[in-house]
């Protein structure tokens, strides 16, 4: 599998979570949802991968996470291409919602400045209370309103972006009632995903109405209509 070497940068805390800025190629970084398999080039004793995502927004150097805490600015990262199948949200689309499922929502908040450009308007659901500190780095724009929300009006976002952990899918779905969500949408399953994104150990299995199928090669996005009911 072909490779790049990617800089660490800047070491940022986002919420519980370790994130890191690396100078790398714009034309290698993932969409919102893919991830690169990364090791430092220095750790010999570093055996499976982590696996980054983008986080916040995009400029002039890309945003990952989350990064293992003995890391440090200025290691040298060697990374796969970008990996797996990410969010793919229709120029058509008016009213967008993310859903961070009990985890930060760094991950979503790449679609944000996409999705504003397009003049949709963005809602973020949340359950539970959101730091100043996360709630610094939401854009203004972004309306910010509790899960319960999205519970009880499902028909309010033209597409859906939740991010979840694989344990938490059955928790989540729960809470609507059947057939509630019309709208398109991706989840991203986090998993993990030790094998580079090769499909060969088959550890990120997920379920969906297509059987059982790889987060780390079908995925980590699903379309929502994937997943729905199946979990």
């Amino acid at each position: 599998m072909s490779s790049l070497t990617a800089n660490l940068v800047e070491i940022l805390q986002l919420g519980p979570e370790i994130a890191g800025r690396v100078e790398l190629p714009s034309k290698h970084w993932p969409v919102p949802g893919q991830f690169l398999a990364c090791q430092r080039v220095t750790d010999e004793m570093e055996i499976l991968p982590a696996n980054l995502f983008p986080v916040l927004g995009f400029s002039h150097l890309l945003t990952v996470g989350p990064i293992p805490a003995v890391w440090q600015p200025g290691d040298q990262l060697a990374c796969t291409l970008p990996q797996g199948h990410g969010f793919d949200v229709p120029v058509s689309a008016r009213r967008v919602g993310l859903v961070p499922y009990r985890v930060s929502p760094a991950r979503l908040m790449t679609l944000v400045t996409p999705v504003l450009t397009g003049s949709a308007s963005v809602a973020l659901f949340y359950e539970g209370h959101l730091t100043q500190a996360v709630l610094d780095w939401v854009p203004s724009q972004v309306e910010v309103l509790p899960l319960s929300e999205l519970v009880d009006n499902p028909g309010w976002p033209d597409y859906l972006a939740v991010d979840l952990e694989r344990t938490a899918m059955n928790i989540f779905f729960a809470q609507f009632k059947r057939h509630s969500l019309q709208c398109e949408g991706g989840v991203l399953v986090r998993t993990p995903m030790p094998c580079r994104g090769l499909g060969a150990c088959g550890v990120c299995s997920v379920h969906t109405r297509r059987g059982w199928r790889l987060a780390c090669a079908d995925g980590p996005v699903f379309p929502l209509a994937e997943v729905w009911h199946v979990a």
